[in-house]
């Protein structure tokens, strides 16, 4: 149980399937209600999108780990499942057929929808999951890129495929719009950040195999000056997000963000000039999780 447990990454696909239920029953539905119409996507299809982007998850999950057995032996001792619990013949296998399920649900989704783009949009995420495990984390920036872009994607995408279904008007297209585009930047600010600070703290590993990551390249300084911008330009969106829904207003929403994510990203800057081992950039890295479920959270905020 631990094995699949640490395989499947399962508490990252419960936080996929949330957010794309959240979007649903928290943007999609409501805005739907206030201007009578009737949702085109159905609950098989919107289904059917959900496990085949939690298949081309997991499918990247442990196809990362296959190519990441050298590194991980350093890396996350604790939680090498490869070589120990299962072959690598046997994790390769798992990946491909989830590869494989992924693509048949992603043809499926598109017939139901009488178009090809649900498909192209999924596949192309597996591809990107694919290359990414294979050479592109290996290089500078591009790697960290990919991972950001999948999770702003992801969200992005659901819209799009709803959209593709549905088949909404201008007004309410332009307020889910703007709603998916404000959540799909944040995603995609916090996405590139953790996954800078993953690479600091996986250097060690990360230089057997020649790795261009940030921390390597040019240093563990000017990566923190890195993620300082980053984190100044997170907290400058949150702002203007904020003055927009005290405008609306929405104060719960507001406040739930300067609680939940703003203060905690300001800890995060005093944790970072701070760190110096290891262990500190992995509780950073944690602490970069728990603030993008935080901002997941603001879905269900954002209604009051």
């Amino acid at each position: 149980m631990r094995t699949i447990y640490t395989m499947l990454r399962v508490p990252n696909l419960l936080i996929i399937a949330l957010t794309f239920l959240l979007l649903r029953y928290f943007v999609f539905i409501p805005v739907y209600s206030a201007f009578s119409i009737t949702p085109g996507m159905g609950s098989l299809q919107y289904l059917l999108m959900i496990t085949a982007t939690i298949l081309i998850a997991a499918a990247g999950y442990i196809s990362n780990d296959y190519f990441d057995v050298i590194t991980d032996e350093v890396n996350k001792p604790d939680k090498k499942y490869i070589g120990l619990q299962i072959t690598a013949g046997t994790a390769l296998s798992i990946s491909i057929f989830f590869s494989f399920f992924a693509i048949v649900l992603s043809i499926w989704l598109s017939i139901l929808a009488e178009s090809w783009l649900p498909a192209i949009l999924l596949l192309t995420a597996l591809a990107v999951a694919w290359w990414y495990a294979i050479s592109l984390k290996k290089t500078l920036l591009w790697g960290n890129i990919a991972v950001a872009g999948m999770s702003a994607g992801t969200i992005a995408m659901a819209w799009i495929i709803e959209n593709q279904c549905s088949h909404v008007s201008d007004v309410p297209f332009r307020i889910i719009t703007n709603i998916i585009t404000a959540i799909s930047i944040f995603a995609f600010l916090l996405s590139m950040m953790r996954e800078i600070v993953k690479d600091i703290e996986d250097m060690e590993g990360d230089s057997l195999i020649n790795c261009r990551s940030l921390p390597i390249v040019k240093g563990i300084p000017f990566t923190k000056t890195i993620l300082l911008v980053f984190t100044v330009i997170t907290i400058l969106f949150l702002i203007i997000s904020q003055i927009y829904l005290v405008q609306i207003p929405r104060l719960i929403a507001a406040a739930w963000l300067l609680i939940c994510v703003e203060i905690p990203l300001i800890y995060f800057i005093k944790s970072l000039a701070s760190a110096t081992i290891r262990a500190d950039y992995h509780k950073l890295s944690t602490l970069l999780k728990w603030i993008m479920i935080g901002g997941i959270g603001s879905i269900i905020a954002g209604q009051f």
